[in-house]
């Protein structure tokens, strides 16, 4: 494995709460990313250009230049969803160590030679494609990030305050009438009355 530093949360936000309070956007993320590359350079302009683009997709951004520091990371990771972004020279090897764990959702693979990687890429279903230019990566984790968000959503279709072994009458009424329509065998004549009926009443 690549041996390197390893480098989390590259953000130029202030470490404190309170920096942090006031410069994060309003809406929380469910969904981090992780970028493992053994060539990132942080004092590289380009790899810092690389992070701000990829922040447009994704607030939280984790960099690892080790792979074994990347899965430990990754291992510790319980109530968001992890977005990766793999270099094609550590993927080959890292991709099965992570691609079972329930956290991973989506994994890209960022490389000079596409044609290559493509070939061990396609036996993991995790992997949405392989790229050799970052502005397509950030396009796709957009819309990752979005899926992942909308899926965390919580949904209830019960009212606050509202007792779980007690309907509300209507939705009762709704549901035995529909029960009684779906129990009548209604004959060609009862179908057609209904239809003058409606005309005749909405017309």
């Amino acid at each position: 494995m690549n041996k390197g530093k390893s480098t989390e949360n590259v953000s130029t936000f202030p470490n404190d709460a309170e920096g942090r309070r006031h410069i994060n956007p309003p809406q929380m993320q469910n969904v981090l990313l992780i970028w493992l590359d053994g060539n990132i350079d942080e004092k590289n302009d380009a790899c810092q250009n690389t992070i701000t683009e990829l922040r447009h997709a994704v607030n939280d951004i984790n960099t690892f230049t080790d792979a074994d520091r990347c899965l430990e990371f990754t291992q510790t990771i319980v109530d968001s969803k992890v977005c990766m972004i793999i270099s094609g020279l550590l993927g080959q090897n890292f991709v099965p160590r992570i691609h079972n764990m329930s956290q991973v959702d989506s994994i890209f693979v960022f490389c000079g030679n596409r044609k290559h990687h493509k070939q061990w890429a396609k036996n993991w279903s995790k992997i949405k494609g392989v790229f050799t230019d970052i502005t397509p990566i950030c396009q796709a984790l957009k819309e990752t990030a979005h899926r992942c968000e909308q899926n965390a959503m919580p949904m209830s279709f019960v009212e606050a305050n509202k007792k779980l072994d007690q309907l509300d009458p209507s939705f009762m009424y709704t549901q035995i009438l529909k029960e009684i329509l779906l129990t009548i065998k209604f004959e060609q004549k009862h179908i057609q009355d209904y239809l003058n009926y409606c005309r005749d009443t909405f017309e």
